[in-house]
């Protein structure tokens, strides 16, 4: 395939479906630099309101979240604690387990060649894929031994705490992703007119037909991601 023909990896025609049948058919592209950051700034806005919500002890948000915190036992309040608290410690893991440098492979390789490097490769992938899950689980062990020593209602102010950043980052990739495919779906393949008036009809469309659209921008953006390498 030329890098003429890949280009039109970028966007696609997207059949809605269901039942077998085709209701409608709307075009899909990437978002550019300018929707991107919409996106992102959409994002950070969903997710300040959710924390609030949550953060609001009388909110009807919080009290749905929280309501059998009181029936929690010290080892659930440690469990939660750690269990919201793995993003963080994978982030510590990539930057501790750093990736191995591949040595290219000559001009021409021949098809042996192409083999060992092959293997090479998903021996060094399966290696560190081991070493990052080691690492997060003996940092979240070693986190479970910081937390015995805690009182149980500190414990269960870090319960919420870690629970509302989960949460609100939950709502932040959702938010970002969806916006970025209402930015990017058309009612027509020239990418003039939006398919949906706002971001709210976005967000209350059937579930069926926005599992599809989100499902057709990824397989754009692995697209894009293989043009680039």
């Amino acid at each position: 395939m030329s890098k003429l023909s890949r280009l039109f990896r970028w966007s696609k025609k997207v059949n809605i479906v269901s039942g077998g049948e085709v209701l409608d058919t709307v075009y899909i592209r990437l978002v550019g630099d300018s929707d991107f950051q919409e996106s992102r700034i959409a994002a950070l806005k969903a997710s300040k309101n959710l924390r609030i919500r949550l953060r609001d002890k009388e909110d009807e948000e919080h009290l749905s979240t929280f309501s059998d915190i009181n029936h929690l036992t010290k080892d659930e309040l440690i469990m939660g604690v750690c269990y919201s608290e793995i993003p963080d410690y994978r982030d510590e893991a990539i930057i501790s387990v750093p990736e191995k440098t591949i040595p290219e492979l000559p001009d021409s390789p021949s098809l042996e060649e192409q083999e060992q490097y092959q293997n090479k490769l998903e021996t060094m992938r399966n290696e560190r894929a081991q070493a990052l899950a080691k690492f997060i689980e003996e940092r979240s062990d070693k986190r479970r031994e910081e937390l015995k020593d805690k009182e149980l209602e500190d414990l269960k102010e870090m319960y919420m705490h870690s629970i509302i950043n989960m949460k609100c980052g939950e709502e932040f990739t959702r938010t970002f992703r969806e916006y970025q495919v209402y930015k990017g779906t058309y009612t027509d393949e020239k990418f003039k007119n939006l398919a949906f008036d706002n971001f709210e009809d976005f967000v209350e469309c059937a579930p069926q037909l926005k599992s599809q659209l989100l499902q057709a921008y990824i397989d754009l953006e692995i697209s894009g991601e293989d043009l680039k390498n």
